[in-house]
């Protein structure tokens, strides 16, 4: 048996690059047999939302990971955001990085952006703890 999708009625799937659509008015049931690179609708990170370095890190294995003619160029750039990324957050989130760089090298891009969700989270417990010492430290 493959991966069976469930597709909501106007949600997008991307397979293999292909960006599809449920037009229909109910739930569409896909299944997919055989080793593809598959993304959710609700899973993907446009361009806007990247704006962290780990979350520009997952828009750029997504961009990988649905468009295999350009993985060559994006591939050097995601190399170089690990390495950036492993320096600041070796003793917290080291491990994870580099499990999902090794999903990287095996072209499992999708593991390697579902390994990088804990990681967003705790970008975003950091960055927030970061807007209140701002807000603190300016009196307001």
């Amino acid at each position: 048996m493959g991966l069976v999708l469930k597709v909501k009625a106007g949600d997008r799937l991307v397979i293999n690059g292909a960006v599809l659509r449920n037009i229909g008015k109910s739930q569409m049931v896909v299944e997919v047999e055989n080793r593809s690179d598959v993304l959710r609708g609700e899973e993907i990170l446009g361009e806007a939302g990247a704006c962290t370095p780990v979350r520009r890190l997952c828009h750029m294995i997504q961009l990988a990971m649905v468009s295999r003619e350009g993985r060559g160029k994006i591939l050097p750039r995601i190399h170089a955001a690990f390495e950036d990324l492993s320096e600041i957050m070796a003793k917290s989130h080291g491990s994870v990085l580099s499990e999902a760089l090794t999903k990287v090298g095996e072209d499992n891009f999708y593991a390697a952006y579902r390994l990088l969700l804990p990681v967003i989270k705790y970008e975003d417990e950091l960055l927030a703890i970061a807007a209140r010492t701002d807000q603190e430290g300016s009196g307001s």
